[in-house]
């Protein structure tokens, strides 16, 4: 094999590798660097690109050559040694390389590195949460009924003035210093009012006008403005109304549950909408009593999570949120724009991404303990459940799986799902009341009460 690593438990989750690289591998490695050197190299007399790579080895000298290809493949084979050793780190390693190998010598190095902590479990099966009643709340199936109306509605054209929630057809020209502004101008354009999509001062003009009629609007707009052509300008709209159009909406009856769905009568309509949100409701109760099954396991657990493990977690959800941001917004104009600092942002994040965390270990040590393994026929039939909700055909999606590298991740998700399944069908619900009660007996981190004592628990005769 091109690498062999030889792994050493060390104190404080830290592990020590010892790695092989066979000279063999080494020299396709520095062939590489060389190569990659004579692309690069601006030598007289030979063109850019063109400088043969013995040319290069010898201006330069191998020593040169090596260092190059340690840059490039260094990071790699700790890597390859890494995913050999199944070790798991939290923190860049600390490499130690005493010499630079001899043509036609192995090359070896220490990596030191610390990996993810084991939690300690406590009790994690028969534990008690709560669970909430499944309830769809009043006026839930009505409003549904509402939504399918709205979609079904049609305009008509009214000979009334603009009232909120009417459809207009508009133009209008925007004007700085005299100059029409292309962009600040339209014609025909149709918007509902007091729906939030047009500057305020045209909504509020708009209301009460009627078709056929103009009003001048100013608008000013911010220095800090991403459009240029607006910037610190402020502009003078004339806004034509053209057209008043409302919503009609269908009746409430049989005709509207077959326009919308695949029912005759309404009450069919009306019972499939209510077993829908009582699916929906079910749903959430059993994804947050999950979580407080996994919660009271993590409260009977002693698990350490080191600070480096909260840090990238946090600066993993500060690099989504900064590039899930709208197209011309920067990451300081967001927390500007939220009343917080950088120092505010990541202390508010910290608890949360700390619980994260210690949720993560918890369930991969139960995972351990419980000796829970995804074979591969496992993985399979996950593929073809999720290829079936996808529409996809599944021998397609498992090529795509193992191409993308992601069989094994998928069997590591698969592997700590069963551990959670393995706490919560094992788990007691009880009453949110029974739950209150007890947290006002004790919370976890605080001392628990003399078992001895006599304090009222829930489930106790009073």
């Amino acid at each position: 094999m091109p690498i062999a690593t030889e792994v050493t438990s060390l104190e404080e989750n830290r592990v020590q590798l010892d790695v092989s690289v066979s000279h063999d591998e080494v020299e396709r490695a520095v062939d590489r660097a060389l190569r990659q050197l004579a692309r690069e190299a601006r030598i007289p007399g030979f063109r850019p690109g063109k400088v043969p790579p013995a040319v290069v080895m010898r201006r330069y000298g191998r020593d040169v050559v090596v260092q190059e290809m340690l840059k490039s493949s260094l990071g790699q084979w700790y890597e390859s040694a890494v995913a050999e050793a199944g070790v798991r780190p939290i923190d860049d390693p600390e490499l130690d390389l005493d010499t630079v190998p001899e043509e036609g010598a192995d090359l070896v190095f220490r990596a030191t590195v610390r990996t993810r902590p084991t939690a300690t479990l406590g009790a994690y099966t028969g534990l008690q949460a709560a669970k909430e009643e499944v309830e769809v709340p009043d006026g839930a199936v009505d409003a549904e009924l509402d939504r399918l109306r709205q979609r079904a509605a049609r305009l008509q054209v009214v000979e009334r003035p603009a009232a909120a929630g009417d459809f207009v057809v508009i133009s209008f020209e925007g004007r700085a210093n005299g100059r029409r502004i292309p962009s600040a101008s339209a014609r025909d354009y149709m918007v509902e009012l007091g729906a939030n999509r047009l500057l305020p001062d045209f909504d509020t003009a708009l209301q009460g006008m009627s078709a056929g009629e103009e009003v001048g609007v100013d608008v000013t707009y911010a220095d800090d403005d991403q459009r240029p052509e607006l910037r610190g300008k402020t502009v003078t709209y004339t806004v034509s109304l053209q057209q008043v159009q409302e919503k009609v909406l269908p009746a409430l009856d049989d005709d509207l549950a077959v326009e919308v769905s695949e029912f005759d009568t309404l009450d069919e309509l009306r019972a499939d909408i209510f077993e829908k949100l009582r699916a929906r409701q079910q749903a959430e109760v059993d994804e947050r009593f999950r979580r407080r099954v996994i919660d009271a396991a993590v409260a009977e657990a002693t698990v350490e999570v080191p600070e480096v493990m909260v840090d990238r977690r946090i600066n993993g959800i500060l690099s989504q949120t900064a590039n899930s941001l709208p197209r011309g917004v920067t990451f300081e104009q967001y927390l500007q724009a939220t009343g917080r600092t950088l120092d505010q942002a990541v202390a508010e994040l910290r608890p949360d991404a700390e619980m994260a965390i210690k949720r993560e270990l918890v369930v991969e040590a139960v995972a351990q303990a419980e000796g829970v393994e995804i074979t591969d026929a496992d993985v399979e039939a996950q593929i073809r459940q999720d290829a079936e909700s996808m529409g996809r055909d599944p021998e397609e999606l498992a090529a795509e799986v193992r191409t993308n590298d992601a069989w094994e991740t998928l069997r590591e998700d698969l592997r700590l799902q069963r551990a959670v399944q393995t706490m919560v069908s094992s788990a007691e619900p009880i009453s949110m009341e029974q739950a209150e009660a007890r947290e006002k007996i004790w919370t976890p981190g605080e001392e628990k009460p003399d078992p001895g004592s006599k304090l009222w628990t829930p489930g106790q005769p009073t």
